[in-house]
């Protein structure tokens, strides 16, 4: 994604912002919300910042995903959306 779009996606509507993740990574709002919980208590309390961490997470590892298994969008198993995002707060 080019900076200046993530941008502009990242000061959407909570609503259009969260309709943006479905449309472009099939994430359920539920899916979406544990998400953006998480990243709210690894402490980016900024809603910026935060979107811009959640579409780094997207980009580098849903989308990623849904590339190598043809899948429109990506299933979790119990416990592996937390144990992705773990992996990706390491790097």
């Amino acid at each position: 994604m080019i900076v200046k779009e993530q941008q502009s996606v990242v000061h959407l509507p909570d609503l259009l912002f969260v309709k943006y993740c479905k449309e472009n990574f099939g994430l359920n709002k539920g899916v979406y919300n544990v998400i953006d919980e998480w990243f709210y208590n690894k402490n980016l309390k900024n809603v910026e910042i935060r979107r811009q961490k959640i579409l780094e997470f997207l980009l580098c590892f849903i989308d990623a995903m849904n590339k190598e298994s043809n899948m429109q969008r990506v299933r979790f198993g119990k416990g592996e959306l937390i144990n992705y995002l773990t992996e990706y707060w390491k790097q």
